[in-house]
């Protein structure tokens, strides 16, 4: 059998393959793409792009009954959710044709898509199937696999509900953990969310404090510092035995999501030796792996498990598998939570700025004195670290409904060391909820 042969394979489809790929067939080289589900990886068919929708789509129901209940010229005679059929309408209708437009970007391109798991057996041939492909270069980008703690329920399965639990537990304070959690509990479920340290880590403390303010006062129950040893399934009931500071408790629930239990898929590198740091694949800042030739980019190298980072690793990783020499810099990465509220944290938090030994001043600045957050019933803050002997902005953060739509410009403004003069001095549109940035750098201007 003879064999294909590539300038680049790119082993993954996900946000940083895709993109590794585009490049690669941008620059010029003949590109093989192998994914064995369909393209656009966890984050477009099971993770954030199905979360973000239908909290997106839950957001405009409550606004639509907020007017109805408060007298703003709507009127409703019944409204109700079934998150059943929405969960299938946003697969069918916004998720399987964006995947479909991605392979067909690829294939008018000229990448050609394979279906099928590959396995690397030496530095320049793998296998898909029954079919060897001779390679020159390789990005893996085959991300993460989800598990689940006693038959818990990984949160990639959470839109495959047949109905919703009226009571679920969810393990993990991270940004998947708390979207979830923060669904279920506007579709009425009781929600008991456990994290066995702190909630989303990394955030400034501020806008960790508001997010949780937000979901206890929709019922939610949190439990910190709090670590599952075991779950057991009783029938229709499951029973999640917990160990906090205060001792041992027992939450029966109908359904337990785990969001905290996952391992990069690395066992494609089955003929490869390639370094690895903690499971995760080892990358230098050019996305190399120990192998010269073979570089990687997305979740299985470790880093923050955000899919804007793996986009942006499977760019750079494509350039530079294209005869490129670009350095990654992960200075200004934001955290973000689709939530309700949403939530954001770029640059240094207030703490960390503080012990890297710059003198802070913060802008804090409420979402209710901006004419559309306040039309669309949005409460929230936004919170600016700015060094306060030269302007330099360190760090964006907020909380709120809407509230993300900020990200790219936090990251913007971090990314180009912008101060606080400067955008004072930019004409920011008006009204636009983006003004709060104004409206809190006002308070700490040098000039």
């Amino acid at each position: 059998m003879s064999a294909k042969e590539c300038d680049l394979l790119v082993i993954g489809g996900g946000p940083a393959g895709f993109w590794a790929g585009l490049v690669g067939a941008i620059k010029g080289l003949k590109t093989i793409l192998a994914e064995e589900g369909p393209l656009g990886g966890t984050c477009l068919n099971r993770g954030c792009v199905p979360l973000a929708v239908f909290l997106n789509y839950i957001s405009a129901l409550r606004l639509v009954k907020k007017l109805a209940d408060e007298g703003y010229g709507v009127s409703l005679k019944d409204l109700t959710i079934d998150a059943v059929n929405m969960f299938k309408s946003i697969k069918s209708k916004v998720v399987d044709p964006l995947s479909g437009s991605m392979r067909d970007v690829l294939e008018n391109l000229g990448v050609e898509v394979i279906n099928g798991r590959a396995l690397l057996e030496s530095g320049n041939s793998a296998r898909v199937g029954s079919e060897v492909i001779k390679f020159k270069r390789a990005v893996v980008a085959t991300g993460l696999r989800w598990g689940g703690i006693n038959g818990a329920m990984p949160p990639t399965e959470f839109t495959d509900i047949d109905e919703v639990p009226s009571t679920v537990v969810v393990i993990g304070g991270n940004a998947f953990g708390l979207g979830i959690a923060s669904a279920f509990s506007l579709l009425g479920s009781e929600v008991i969310l456990v994290e066995d340290g702190e909630l989303l880590s990394g955030f400034d403390k501020e806008i960790v404090d508001y997010v949780t303010l937000a979901l206890l006062e929709r019922g939610v129950r949190i439990f910190t510092n709090a670590k599952v040893v075991n779950i057991i399934n009783k029938g229709d009931i499951k029973e999640t035995h917990l160990i906090n500071p205060e001792g041992e408790l027992r939450i029966s629930s109908d359904e337990v999501i785990d969001a905290s239990t996952y391992v990069p898929r690395n066992e494609v590198f089955g003929g490869v030796s390639v370094r690895l740091k903690g499971g995760y694949v080892a990358v230098d800042e050019y996305l190399r792996t120990s192998t010269p030739n073979i570089y990687a980019a997305g979740d299985i190298t470790g880093n923050l498990p955000y899919a804007h980072v793996a986009i942006v690793q499977g760019i750079i990783a494509g350039l530079n598998a294209s005869g490129g020499n670009l350095r990654i810099n992960y200075k200004a990465v934001p955290k973000y939570l689709y939530a309700y509220p949403d939530a954001f944290s770029a640059g240094l938090t207030e703490a960390e700025a503080k012990e890297l030994g710059y003198e802070v001043a913060v802008a804090r600045q409420s979402l209710t004195s901006n004419a559309l957050a306040k039309a669309s019933g949005s409460e929230g803050i936004i919170k600016i670290v700015v060094d306060a002997k030269y302007g330099g902005i360190l760090g964006i953060h907020g909380a709120g409904v809407g509230i993300s739509e900020l990200i790219n410009e936090a990251a913007i403004l971090l990314g180009l060391e912008s101060t606080s003069d400067a955008v004072l001095a930019t004409f920011l549109a008006h009204p636009t909820v983006g003004e709060v940035l104004r409206e809190a750098l006002i308070q700490v201007t040098k000039s």
